[in-house]
């Protein structure tokens, strides 16, 4: 993997200062953490049946700070959402994201070390790969997003949008990662959910039958994202911001009085 130029650097770094302007407009704070267990126990006390993926579990998977972190982002007053953790601001969302450095991550996944790396395991059978010879060789610093969490009254707000978008770049700039993946249901509506709002417009089918970190079967897709991608859409989504700011200036400042009417309304 290159290293990022000083280019490179300022665009991640004005995507990320407009992202935290419109969660601070929104009423929300942000917060990255390199401890994942924190994750794991608010997982457990949220309401509903939640599966904790032991890809994200650092009891099952060998995560550390070096290879590891969450986001976190809570609601700043207190409006709308009841607490979850006592004597803290309630959260309203998280993700989790974890860096593995491998020749080909279809093959972490078949092998199960991706789930269970922590120590061995007794009960171990090779994971069942959906057409493994037309899966793409995804390799070097592979970044993989999981446990993603929007409270029940933000779905539908957006607020994934930006999260997604965040933690990727987040990773891409202190971890250097060359790919980003996350694993999903195989779905219609997670497919489309993928595509349209973490915008990643790359998946395929990559196992059935059980699966081992939810321990039962679940058909799953990887969707999957070169870096040199990442960085496009995020230049885009800053030129694309850029020129909205610049129309809304264009209208305000079509609505001043010209120079001679102000001079009349003075006089």
């Amino acid at each position: 993997m290159s290293r990022l130029t000083d280019e490179e650097f300022q665009v991640i770094q004005e995507f990320i200062d407009r992202s935290r302007a419109e969660l601070d407009r929104r009423g929300f704070t942000i917060e990255i953490d390199s401890d994942l267990s924190k994750w794991v126990r608010l997982m457990r006390r949220i309401p509903g049946d939640l599966d904790i993926a032991s890809t994200h579990d650092p009891s099952k998977t060998y995560i550390h700070p070096a290879n590891a972190f969450w986001i976190i982002i809570r609601e700043r007053d207190q409006k709308l959402i009841p607490r979850l953790l006592r004597r803290e601001r309630p959260v309203v969302s998280c993700v989790c994201y974890r860096i593995i450095e491998t020749d080909n991550i279809a093959e972490e996944i078949r092998t199960q070390r991706l789930f269970f790396d922590r120590k061995p395991i007794l009960d171990f059978r090779p994971v069942e790969l959906v057409e493994p010879d037309k899966l793409p060789v995804i390799g070097g610093k592979v970044g993989l997003a999981g446990g993603f969490w929007v409270h029940p009254k933000l779905r539908g707000s957006k607020l994934s949008n930006i999260v997604s978008r965040l933690v990727r770049m987040l990773a891409v700039r202190h971890y250097g990662i060359d790919w980003h993946v996350s694993l999903v249901r195989d779905t219609p509506r997670r497919k489309a959910m993928i595509h349209n709002t973490y915008d990643i417009s790359h998946s395929v089918s990559i196992t059935r039958g059980f699966y081992p970190p939810y321990g039962r079967p679940y058909d799953m897709q990887m969707s999957y994202m070169h870096r040199d991608e990442m960085m496009r859409r995020i230049r885009q989504d800053n030129l694309e911001a850029a020129g909205e700011k610049a129309v809304e200036a264009a209208k305000k400042q079509e609505a001043l009085p010209a120079p001679e009417e102000k001079r009349r309304l003075v006089n």
